[in-house]
């Protein structure tokens, strides 16, 4: 291979492994074989940036957005790993139906697990939640009745604890079929929020065949465009976690001491635990002239006390 080739090699390798900016973006799609948010998202007129789950490791998250994992939810480890330091920071984490399996058990144990299976089929369903969860119901639950469409191959899933979930959306006609009748439900992890629901969001009643794309049916369009404007009002909650800043530029460590290694950084580029001056954290605990922080990626660490 001569230096042209070699270097035009190089160049596009670089760019093949080069993870998406979504730093600016208020919405992120992480694609799946099985559901298509990204059609809801559309249909809802929801700006957003797909990506594939090989890419989350090195993403930029941050606590400001909302993470939209589409059905089935498969992912590496270190895709796991971010997403739970992105839900830990803040983020709105939005997954669907074998994602309950896939990420939800394994991420964020004794909250929701797999329950059963389910066919094609289309049943009436309630809308729930609380006082607190109004901007996520907002326009559901009207006069008109909302219908939902379980999937076929899909999965059901039930609450293992009542404490720390939230029905969103329930239907006693699906349990009276599957055994579980719940459609959509949320739980708090750290300072973010996880938000399931059963079935596959481009498939229910509405969907339209134009040119093989379906798009969603208006109610849980709006379900979809709702979770994207509750996370926008959120935004105020965030600027009060992360209200420390650096005053210089200081290194994010793995221990409280001069002498510790480097912490384990995702999604910060080469930079890795070099924090730059005027960065914001939240600070988790002090000890030794030290404080353990959060970067707003979810990345923790130990910074000298004084850098703040």
């Amino acid at each position: 291979m001569n230096r042209l080739a070699a270097a035009l090699f190089a160049l596009v390798s670089t760019a093949a492994l080069a993870a998406t900016d979504v730093s600016h973006a208020n919405v992120v799609v992480v694609r799946g074989s099985a559901d298509h948010m990204e059609q809801v998202l559309t249909q809802a007129k929801v700006k957003f940036v797909a990506v594939d789950p090989a890419e989350l490791p090195e993403l930029a998250l941050n606590a400001k957005q909302v993470l939209m994992v589409n059905c089935t939810g498969d992912m590496s480890a270190q895709a796991r790993e971010r997403v739970r330091r992105f839900v830990a920071a803040g983020g709105f984490l939005y997954t669907t139906d074998h994602a309950v399996q896939t990420l939800i058990e394994p991420l964020f144990p004794n909250t929701i697990a797999y329950a059963g299976t389910t066919e094609e089929r289309v049943f009436p369903v309630r809308v729930k939640g609380t006082d607190e969860d109004r901007g996520l119901l907002n326009s559901l639950g009207g006069n008109a009745k909302e219908m939902w469409q379980t999937a076929g191959g899909g999965f059901t899933f039930k609450i293992l604890d009542p404490k720390r979930v939230t029905v969103l959306m329930d239907s006693p006609q699906i349990a009276k079929a599957y055994g579980s009748g719940l459609v959509a439900a949320r739980f708090r992890y750290e300072d973010g929020q996880v938000i399931h629901v059963t079935g596959h969001f481009f498939t229910q009643p509405g969907q339209k065949p134009d040119a093989n794309v379906a798009s969603a049916g208006q109610g849980f369009t709006q379900f979809s465009a709702n979770v994207t404007a509750a996370k926008e009002a959120d935004a105020p909650r965030i600027d009060g976690l992360f209200a420390d800043q650096t005053k210089r530029e200081v290194q994010l460590q793995a221990a409280p001491a001069k002498a510790a290694p480097a912490a384990a950084t995702m999604g910060r580029g080469s930079g890795g635990a070099s924090l730059h001056a005027g960065e914001k954290l939240k600070v988790l605990e002090k000890k030794d002239g030290y404080s353990k922080v959060r970067d707003e990626e979810g990345n923790e660490g130990w910074v000298d006390s004084q850098a703040l």
